[in-house]
């Protein structure tokens, strides 16, 4: 009886360790940072995209400009719309973050803070 409790003990312990192996594991690594947009927006919504290009066009320069891929709604519908139906997109713009196997880290919809996005970049090494 005591070496059953013992061996049972004995597991536990063994899947907590392993548990906490992994969770000190190398941090994911943003692949690519998806931005849906609209060029043809009404005066009520104009300001929250003109901002978030403004956003996205100061934070992805150089090295980061390669992390960005944008997808304009109004002229590239089809390239939008798996995105917007995968990640359960109800308003843009949207700023969506992916690891390497196309997994969402993060996601901002509607207003983008510069704050938001420059932490997530450094959280995720982009």
């Amino acid at each position: 009886m005591v070496k059953g409790k013992i061996g049972v003990a004995g597991i536990v312990v063994l899947a907590i360790l392993g548990a906490a192996v992994l969770t000190h594991a190398e941090p994911t690594k943003v692949n690519q940072v998806v931005y849906i947009t609209r060029s043809q927006v009404c005066g009520c919504s104009a300001k929250s995209f003109h901002d978030a290009d403004a956003l996205v066009n100061k934070t992805f320069t150089g090295p980061r400009q390669a992390l960005l891929k944008r997808i304009d709604y109004d002229t590239d519908r089809q390239a939008a719309v798996p995105y917007i139906g995968e990640y359960r997109l109800i308003l843009l713009p949207a700023l969506i973050f992916l690891d390497g196997q196309k997994h969402m880290l993060w996601m901002a919809v509607g207003e983008v803070a510069r704050e938001d996005v420059a932490g997530k970049l450094s959280q995720f090494g982009g």
